[in-house]
């Protein structure tokens, strides 16, 4: 008996001391991080130990499926565990992802992520670095698309992204200087705004108007020619920005400084969840290693891939760091650690984009594995054996009902969960995906379907769309992103298909006339598709025209009317490089 009762005791130590014995979780989201950049999945050249590290003590994903191939709408499903297009957050004729921080598009209110699950549940929550998924809807300071309204506790980071234009040696040769002068010369808008003038000031000769009017109209002419120039030729200015829970810290943001101060957030974060000894949610989300490439100068000229190497180096170590805290802290045992990447390498930016391994295409193709099939390591040693290898598909929006079983929390009834619990996987218990189907999307359209038996070994991919890359690559070079419909596609009739169990480069597809198999996955396929689209409901279109069109009163300022303001931090206390 006294044994019992000691052995009880020590139970409800060992509880108490790891809070209530509920696990935390640490999420690594990269930004245009290719799957050959890293060191576990076959690259070479560029060093990534903490991040290998991380895949030797738990699990390697090696089909894990962004649900979009560009930015926002990626980070959307990773939180929601929903298709984007289910909310309106996902492009037309294009990926899209928001480009202006005085715009209302964002992610809807209504949209439940797995932060907000665990918040619920008693969690202490964090985002630091990249958020991407709006700001304000009606006034600057509503913060209705603010991280704090969706799980949140703490925000420290970048409301909107790292940009070529955050660069500020960049100057004319930005996008939006290039896209501002495209509209004023293909509008005529300089011959417009003149000709409206003057013909109000014929009015007024003839006094068929007063000065009020005149003033008014002026007013409205003269805007159709600095409203561009001002929005998109400051994008530094008005775009790169950052902050500190509802208030705008630094303004434009100094780019090679973030990832030191989103590293010591991290670690002061996790040390004040030890002190309260309260279980926490952390998403650390980098702007590494989207243009413009800047990383601390202590990380420069290391990599023998130029800036961009160095950029991943730079958020290697910042990963070391925040696992050398957990492990400090005693807190590795009981931490669920997750990192990926929110889509493919930029293959259309050359050398300042990254390798996207043995996969096709890139950033932007949501059919082609280089833009959807991200690098991702899970780390929980509670459940995880080290060197655990998951083959079989997965999705970023697996994450929410994953969360959710770990922590305890129901799911939302009142709307479709595309995710699945992929614990089973990770843990051993089961052996093939929990996806019959995954739908690759490419703004509205479905570009590509994978699909997996019950029974069997193989996962098939057929493909319904395809992109004309340019001869001799897989880019869309003539543009910046692959569009999803139009000249830039080929809709192919009848379907590629593949088996990317056996064929993950896409290098041979199934002969249509001589393999019975084809007509049968393909009649599967297409049935499931029709399913699909059944479950869509219609919705407010986040990228419609009204959503996209900058306004004025929603821009964020500091040290207005200036809008400029820098944030003094002391980094001493980080051994950065090293």
């Amino acid at each position: 008996m006294v044994r019992l009762a000691w052995l009880a005791f020590l139970s409800v130590t060992i509880t108490l001391s790891h809070g209530n014995g509920r696990p935390n979780f640490v999420f690594f989201v990269a930004d245009d991080l290719g799957i050959g950049d890293v060191g576990c999945f076959g690259n070479d050249t560029i060093r990534t130990p903490n991040i290998d590290s991380i895949a030797a003590k738990g699990a390697k994903l090696t089909q894990d499926l962004a649900a979009a191939p560009v930015c926002t709408p990626s980070r959307a499903a990773f939180l929601t565990g929903r298709y984007p297009v289910r909310y309106g957050m996902d492009g037309m004729t294009q990926p899209v992802a928001i480009i202006q921080l005085s715009i209302p598009a964002g992610l809807p209110r209504s949209e439940v992520t797995f932060p907000k699950l665990a918040k619920d549940h008693g969690y202490r929550t964090a985002l630091l670095g990249k958020w991407h998924l709006g700001l304000n809807c009606a006034r600057v300071g509503d913060h209705c698309h603010h991280p704090k309204e969706f799980g949140f506790d703490y925000f420290y980071g970048l409301p909107l992204s790292n940009a070529p234009d955050c660069d500020p040696d960049v100057i004319e040769s930005t996008r939006g200087q290039r896209l501002a002068r495209r509209i004023c010369s293909r509008l005529r808008l300089w011959e417009i705004s003149t000709s409206i003038f003057v013909v109000i000031l014929a009015l007024k000769y003839f006094k068929y108007i007063q000065w009020k009017t005149v003033f008014l109209f002026s007013a409205f002419g003269w805007s159709l020619v600095t409203v561009p120039h001002v929005v998109f030729t400051n994008g530094r200015r008005f775009n790169c920005v950052m902050m500190r829970d509802d208030d705008v810290i630094e303004m434009p943001f100094n780019i090679p400084t973030i990832t030191p101060r989103m590293t010591l957030e991290a670690v002061k974060f996790l040390e004040e969840s030890k002190i309260k000894n309260q279980s926490f949610l952390l998403q650390v989300s980098y702007w590494n290693v989207h243009t413009a490439l800047l990383p601390y100068m202590e990380f420069r000229g290391k990599s023998r891939h130029g800036l961009y190497g160095d950029s991943v180096e730079e958020m290697d170590w910042s990963v070391g760091v925040v696992m050398a805290t957990l492990e400090r802290l005693g807190m590795t045992d009981d931490t669920f650690v997750y990192f990926t990447s929110d889509n493919g390498g930029h293959i259309e930016s050359g050398d300042k984009g990254g390798s996207n391994g043995i996969y096709k295409g890139g950033k932007g193709q949501a059919a082609s594995e280089g833009g959807i099939r991200m690098p991702t390591i899970v780390q929980w040693p509670r459940q995880i054996k080290p060197g655990t290898i998951v083959s079989e598909a997965t999705s970023q929006m697996d994450i929410f009902p994953t969360v959710a079983d770990i922590i305890g929390a129901p799911l939302p009834q009142d709307r479709v969960i595309d995710g699945r619990n992929i614990l089973p996987l990770l843990g051993g218990a089961a052996v093939t995906s929990p996806h019959d189907f995954l739908f690759h999307y490419c703004g509205e359209y479905v570009h590509a379907v994978r699909y997996r038996p019950r029974e069997g070994n193989v996962t098939w991919k057929a493909h319904f769309v395809s992109y004309n890359w340019d001869p001799g690559t897989t880019g869309c070079y003539t543009t910046y992103v692959c569009h999803c419909a139009g000249p830039g596609v080929t809709y192919n009739d009848p379907p590629l298909l593949y088996d990317v169990t056996n064929d993950p480069a896409e290098d041979r597809p199934i002969n249509v006339a001589s393999d019975p198999r084809y007509a049968v996955v393909i009649d599967v396929i297409k049935k499931a598709v029709e399913e699909q689209q059944k479950s869509l409901t219609k919705v407010e279109k986040q990228f419609g025209l009204s959503n996209v069109i900058p306004r004025p009163w929603l821009q964020e300022c500091c040290n207005f009317p200036f809008c400029d303001c820098q944030e003094k931090v002391d980094l001493s206390s980080l051994q950065i490089g090293g």
